[in-house]
């Protein structure tokens, strides 16, 4: 055993180990703790993978847009449809039709219709209806509200009622499911149980009352479900959306008697239901035969998605993936099938939870006693990975969720406590000095003098990052029209609110020029999106700028002060970035030709009537890593002191907060710079005028170009002209 002369009293230990155990019993009820605890259940079912299902008595048909397209009526359709939908259902062998479907109001078309809707229930008695009880709280009161199917559609007594509510997570998705819900005395059961209990014939009296129960099964018939809560089991989700066999609804009503829209344009029959020669031929592939069919909406508009784990995955054109929610009646098929199936899953009891963390920070705890911090940190990585590697093979061998990040975070707090404790002594002179010099030069050049245990010297490096660059519109006027303490307040408030935007996206201040800012995003330290994040920060700051102009206008400060505007500019490239100055006087700054157009930019933005100009580079390195930003293209120019012309961009704003309006008058003014371009500069006038109108600020783009044309047209250009604007001034 490694001796350590210099070891500490165990009593301390055990009492980190006690802090950080009650710690993590506060910090596990937190919701984003919770929710990092759902996200690794999510992450046990993407490494199990799908299961298999070839045997499922489940089938989908979607209510799709396809369907709207087919059905000559738009959504609601008439409730005929689903009359004809369960005639054929009935036809093609189903035996229990479900629909996830509220059909609370009476047919807009014809009342006829909910009367054919309610005969070809009564006549094939196999159907299950959706509703749902509403438990609110408005103005400090419950409101229970029913939602349930027309009377029509329930008088015949043939029809069973399932309840649709859904239970989320904290994060909002949908992983347990419940068995139902009371009212009035009277257990309401959820959908999918009503289901089961038609498919099987299951009597009434042979399904457990919704009541608080200690008992561990809910008893539906010969099945006992497992039970997660009191009302509730753990979903086993076979696979991504489109696992279970879906039809669409367009396809099954499609016999001789129903003309799609399809037919009607061709001109012609093309049955898809009942043609064995044609289309699907549904009614003889046997695919709906002895089956449950649950007919639910896949359209967006019906907007009946849900997050759940094993999500299926979108890749978009630039490679950015998305999580796509799965649409509300697969939720129902795979608790359907988790009880089939008898597959259930069940998570660790809380009290060995609280057994598994006080055993865990004990151990650590005595282990950093024996071994010393390096050691323990080591030690508590191999005991996380243990954890993990057991939590895994529990949850694949025994559906068993262990509780991770709760014993995770207390090994993380133990050793965290221990190695603060060992080495504070050692800490405290080191930080004295890194508070000393973070006063002259940046925390974070400090940080790696201190670690590298080097003194900072002259000299500098490439760095390919993006050089930032902003400045208030016509501040001289500011300095004529306050008071210098007035001046001093105002530049405070207005520095302090834009750099701490700068560095809580990852900026570097460089240095304040009067009311400048000038700013680096990808240095000292190296990051991947730097052009993206200082897009971002512009934006974010062009919003800031409008909070403070309303907190000013409260203040009572003087109109020029409310309307204050600032303009920004930024380029991405190569830069020399390092200590420059003297030997005895130096700062972590930038240079070159790069940072230059960055300036160029700012001050070039004026002459375009916008607030933020980038270069191209700076658009396209943004846009790799992420379409957070609206660009608008401006023009190809020669700044002032360059021979080469740029393409340069306005950020007009950030994507979430544009609206349809601006995406207007930027598809407009994108024409209008085609036709000015071709040199078509009648039509280019003509769009420009239509583009000025969205615009939103009096001096903008489109009037730019607009006079632009005006005066092309006047004195066209010569006949080698290549569309770069050469800027006269800075």
């Amino acid at each position: 055993m490694p001796q350590n002369k210099r070891r500490k009293p165990i009593g301390v230990y055990v009492l980190i180990a006690g802090v950080a155990f009650l710690l993590t019993v506060l910090l596990s009820n937190i919701p984003t703790i919770r929710s990092v605890e759902l996200d690794f259940r999510d992450f046990l079912f993407e490494l199990r993978g799908p299961l298999e299902i070839e045997d499922s008595p489940i089938v989908l048909v979607a209510i799709s847009e396809e369907a709207d397209y087919e059905i000559p009526e738009k959504y609601p359709w008439p409730t005929n449809v689903y009359a004809k939908l369960i005639e054929n259902l009935n036809k093609a062998g189903a035996r229990v039709i479900v629909f996830d479907v509220i059909f609370d109001q009476p047919d807009q078309y014809d009342l006829k219709n909910d009367s054919l809707f309610a005969q070809a229930i009564a006549d094939n008695k196999n159907v299950v209806l959706a509703g749902e009880i509403l438990d609110e709280e408005v103005a400090n009161s419950r409101q229970i509200e029913l939602l349930f199917p027309q009377n029509i559609l329930l008088d015949n007594g043939y029809a069973s009622v399932g309840m649709v509510d859904v239970q989320s997570d904290e994060d909002g998705a949908i992983r347990s499911y419940s068995f139902g819900k009371n009212h009035d005395g009277k257990s309401y059961y959820k959908l999918g149980l009503e289901a089961l209990a038609k498919f099987k014939d299951i009597p009434r009296d042979s399904i457990d009352e919704l009541a608080a129960s200690e008992d561990a099964y809910f008893k539906l018939g010969n099945y006992l479900i497992k039970k997660d809560a009191a009302n509730s089991f753990i979903i086993n989700y076979y696979g991504e959306e489109g696992y279970f066999p879906i039809y669409d609804l367009s396809n099954i009503i499609d016999d001789p008697e129903y003309t799609t829209r399809m037919e009607s344009e061709a001109g012609f029959d093309m049955n898809t239901f009942d043609d064995p020669d044609f289309g699907e031929g549904l009614l003889y592939d046997g695919v709906f035969k002895d089956k449950i069919v649950i007919v639910g909406a896949t359209m967006q508009v019906l907007k009946d998605f849900y997050k759940t784990p094993l999500p299926k995955i979108e890749v978009s054109a630039s490679g950015s993936k998305r999580e796509l929610p799965r649409p509300g009646y697969e939720i129902h098929a795979h608790a359907i099938q988790t009880i089939l199936d008898g597959n259930y899953l069940s998570r660790q009891s809380a009290w060995s939870v609280l057994l598994f963390m006080g055993i865990g920070a004990v151990l650590l705890a005595l282990l950093n006693w024996l071994y010393g911090a390096k050691w323990g940190v080591a030690i508590m990585l191999v005991l996380m990975g243990g954890y993990v590697f057991i939590s895994i093979h529990m949850f694949l061998g025994m559906s068993l969720f262990l509780n991770v990040t709760s014993i995770l975070l207390v090994l993380f707090l133990t050793e965290t406590g221990a190695v603060g404790y060992q080495y504070f002594v050692e800490e405290k002179e080191k930080k004295r000095i890194q508070g000393m010099f973070s006063s002259y030069v940046s925390p974070k050049l400090v940080q790696q003098m201190v670690e590298s245990g080097k003194e900072p010297q002259l000299g500098g490096e490439d760095t390919y990052m993006t050089a930032f660059f902003s400045d208030i519109e016509s501040f001289s006027t500011f300095s004529e029209q306050l008071e210098p303490k007035q001046l001093v307040q105002l530049i405070n408030d207005y520095l302090t609110s834009m750099t701490n935007i700068l560095t809580d996206q990852g900026g570097t201040l460089d240095k304040y020029i009067g009311d400048a800012i000038v700013a680096f995003f990808g240095a000292p330290v190296p990051m991947e999106d730097h052009a993206l994040r200082a897009c971002i920060s512009s934006q974010l700051m062009q919003k800031e700028l409008v909070l403070l102009r309303e907190k000013w206008a409260r203040d009572g400060w003087p109109e020029i002060v409310t309307q204050m505007k600032n303009r920004m500019g930024m380029n991405t490239g190569e830069m020399v970035t390092g200590n420059m100055g003297s030997n005895r006087r130096f700062n972590y700054t930038m240079m070159g030709d790069n940072v230059n157009l960055a300036a160029r930019c700012e001050s070039g933005a004026k002459a375009f009537g916008v607030y933020t100009m980038v270069t191209e580079s700076t658009k396209v390195e943004a846009e790799k890593h992420g379409d957070d930003c609206v660009f608008r293209y401006l023009d190809n120019i020669v700044v002032k002191g360059r021979t080469q012309p740029v393409k340069m961009y306005e950020i007009a704003d950030l994507r979430s907060d544009a609206d349809q309006e601006l995406m207007d008058c930027i598809g407009l003014f994108e024409q209008g710079l085609e036709k000015y371009f071709n040199q078509e500069w009648d039509l280019a006038i003509q769009t420009f005028e239509k583009s000025s109108t969205l615009e939103r600020h009096p001096n903008n783009p489109s009037l730019i170009f607009l006079n632009r044309c005006k005066q092309l047209k006047l004195d066209p250009p010569a006949s080698d002209w290549d569309g770069v604007y050469v800027m006269k001034s800075k």
